[in-house]
């Protein structure tokens, strides 16, 4: 298993997953329109994906196994300066489920934001009936945090998330970002 960043060449591929795990992915994602599900939607979304990625907005990845395109993994609204933070989310298509590719993946994520990009926490929704999903987080040590009431509508109803998060490894309640010189000046006495 593998992350490497999305490229427009990746529309396709993309298409061809969703399309075929397209009853899959209703029970679990909003509701999206037709042209989702095709290489040219695709194409428009991976576009917006990577201008946001250009701007610093966002992180990107496939997801691969043994050379074949599995699914995606983003880093959402990547903020910095006092909030150091980003939500993640990510898919495998159904075919690829079970073998751990999501946890792999979100690991390979994780040392990305808290290493390369420097952020102090990375947020995470998983529905309540998404065990598997909730799995993956706790895998990586993500903690529940709540559950947020009518955080998602998908197929024709809204449901209910947990929202998890975890903090930087580096995390001791004061550093604003790993290095030295960033601590809070003593008090004095």
């Amino acid at each position: 298993m593998t992350i490497r960043p999305l490229t427009m060449d990746d529309s396709e591929a993309m298409a061809e997953l969703l399309l075929a795990d397209r009853p899959f992915f209703t029970k679990w994602e909003p509701d999206e329109p037709d042209e989702h599900f095709t290489a040219a939607g695709q194409r428009a979304m991976t576009d917006a994906v990577l201008q946001a990625s250009e701007a610093g907005a966002m992180r990107a990845w496939v997801i691969e196994s043994e050379g074949e395109t599995a699914g995606r993994i983003l880093l959402n609204g990547i903020v910095l300066g006092p909030l150091r933070s980003c939500t993640v989310g990510y898919w495998v298509a159904q075919r690829f489920g079970g073998r751990g590719l999501a946890t792999r993946a979100l690991r390979d994520a994780l040392d990305v934001a808290f290493n390369e990009l420097r952020l102090h926490r990375v947020d995470a929704f998983a529905r309540t009936d998404n065990e598997r999903s909730c799995r993956v987080l706790e895998s990586n040590d993500f903690h529940r945090v709540g559950v947020s009431r009518g955080h998602l509508h998908a197929g024709g109803r809204w449901h209910d998330e947990v929202f998890f998060q975890k903090l930087a490894p580096w995390d001791d309640g004061v550093l604003l970002e790993p290095g030295a010189g960033n601590q809070a000046p003593e008090s004095a006495e």
